[in-house]
């Protein structure tokens, strides 16, 4: 296997970072697209692990940073669902112009949320697998904010959040999205993988997603386990999983 590290254009021109996993055949059996959450990178260590494992069963599999984070350009103020949406269309055609053919998508956490709102709108995608996938991102700042804080970000234009700004552009773009409706336009096999105690997206969302999907889907719970899959023998069950399903579709 080789593993190249390249760099692609985003919609908006910021540089976008990633390594590209090449399997030992030539010609692959499909490719992949791994897709981190809002407060990791491409290095993460199930992105890694998944990548190698894909290339070790003949698929192309590229992990990347989206535009705010890692090696990529960009300022972490100015993350949207819809500029991430955006970074992985431009990391799906990345992938066509090399491996034209059936690719399938990972994403964790924010990342989930951005590959079913792709899949809505791409009726190309081979299959979708997620992990701890908000389905109600514009929840998420009433969760974390109280009404005056968010009342300041709104009229600040931005706010902080773990240390890091968050502009307003993001308030903005929460308030247009609907994931459950963009989950029924989902034509592909969706796998989704949640823990029973996450403490940052409630379960009851991915029974949510899990009823909202009209295709091929299946719903793995978790027993006793948090938003990061924090438990190492959990998290390895969850990507086999994962593994699993993403090879099967992409034949």
């Amino acid at each position: 296997m080789i593993e190249e590290a390249i760099s692609f254009r985003a919609a908006n021109g910021d540089i976008l970072s990633a390594v590209l996993h090449h399997p030992s055949q030539a010609t692959p059996r499909g490719a992949a697209i791994l897709c981190h959450g809002m407060e990791s990178a491409k290095n993460s260590e199930k992105l890694i692990f998944l990548a190698r494992s894909l290339a070790e069963r003949e698929i192309l599999a590229l992990r990347f940073d989206f535009r705010y984070v890692g090696e990529s350009s960009g300022k972490f103020a100015d993350i949207t669902y819809s500029g991430e949406v955006e970074d992985l269309r431009a990391a799906y055609d990345l992938i066509q112009s090399r491996q034209p053919g059936k690719t399938v998508i990972f994403g964790s956490s924010m990342g989930g949320t951005v590959a079913l709102l792709f899949a809505a709108q791409e009726p190309n995608v081979a299959a979708v697998v997620t992990v701890a996938a908000p389905v109600h991102p514009e929840n998420f700042p009433k969760r974390v904010l109280t009404p005056k804080q968010l009342q300041r970000w709104r009229e600040n234009g931005y706010t902080i959040y773990n240390g890091q700004r968050l502009n307003v552009s993001l308030l903005e773009d929460l308030a247009r999205l609907d994931v459950p409706s963009a989950a029924r336009r989902i034509r592909c096999p969706v796998l989704i993988l949640h823990g029973d105690t996450d403490e940052v997206v409630p379960v009851a969302e991915a029974h949510e997603l899990n009823e909202s999907l009209i295709g091929l889907k299946r719903l793995s719970i978790f027993t006793g386990t948090d938003h990061r899959f924090a438990n190492p023998l959990i998290m390895r069950q969850a990507m086999t999983e994962a593994l699993n399903w993403l090879t099967e579709h992409v034949r």
